[in-house]
């Protein structure tokens, strides 16, 4: 199974049962980075600004911002998405509601496409640490993470072409044992320390 870039933080929790996965049931992980994945940042360079909006309107996520704060940005605009027309699953929105998280489990299929261009504008950025092309260290950072998680335990590696990582081949458990909210905090401090610059 491979897995797109799993630095969205915050918002790979954000996101998790309610959509669809990237490749089977192994974990409620693989859901949150196909999801994630698929709300991926523009390339335009936004200001921040204090109320952690940016030039083109939309929230700037920071490495530094708490689960809570992520969560309001990312559930700002499901509930934007929704009010649009895309399709809500309504018994995984309640489950994820029973667990005490704010999501909104919606359609992925990308339709209505109106909904998306009037939401356009709550959709949050992505860390600039986490913006290939604008962090010119993101080759080697990135490295570094993929070598934090495996330190953790994670049978992982890069791929090729630095796209993400996948599973090592033929091991048992190649999660390490590392997931739910161990594999999320392990993720958060790798992230912190890799892209931080942290050794």
């Amino acid at each position: 199974m491979t897995n797109a870039r799993r630095v969205g933080l915050a918002a790979l929790t954000l996101i998790t049962t309610a959509l669809g996965g990237c490749g089977g049931a192994e974990s409620d992980d693989a859901a949150r980075t196909a999801d994630v994945a698929s709300l991926a940042t523009g390339s335009a360079a936004p200001t921040a600004s204090a109320s952690g909006g940016t030039a083109t309107g939309r929230p700037q996520l920071r490495l530094d911002m708490t689960e809570e704060e992520e969560e309001r940005f990312w559930y700002t605009y499901q509930v934007c998405l929704r009010d649009n027309g895309v399709k809500e699953f309504k018994e995984r929105s309640a489950g994820a509601a029973a667990e005490g998280k704010r999501i909104i489990s919606l359609d992925q299929s990308g339709e209505p496409k109106a909904a998306y261009v009037a939401c356009a504008d709550k959709l949050p950025l992505q860390p600039p640490e986490l913006d290939e092309e604008k962090n010119p260290n993101y080759a080697a950072q990135w490295n570094d993470y993929v070598q934090c998680l495996r330190g953790r335990g994670m049978k992982i590696h890069s791929l090729p072409d630095g796209s993400g990582w996948t599973y090592d081949d033929g091991v048992a458990d190649p999660s390490g044992g590392l997931q739910g909210a161990a594999y999320d905090k392990a993720e958060k401090e790798c992230t912190m320390e890799a892209f931080r610059g942290k050794k």
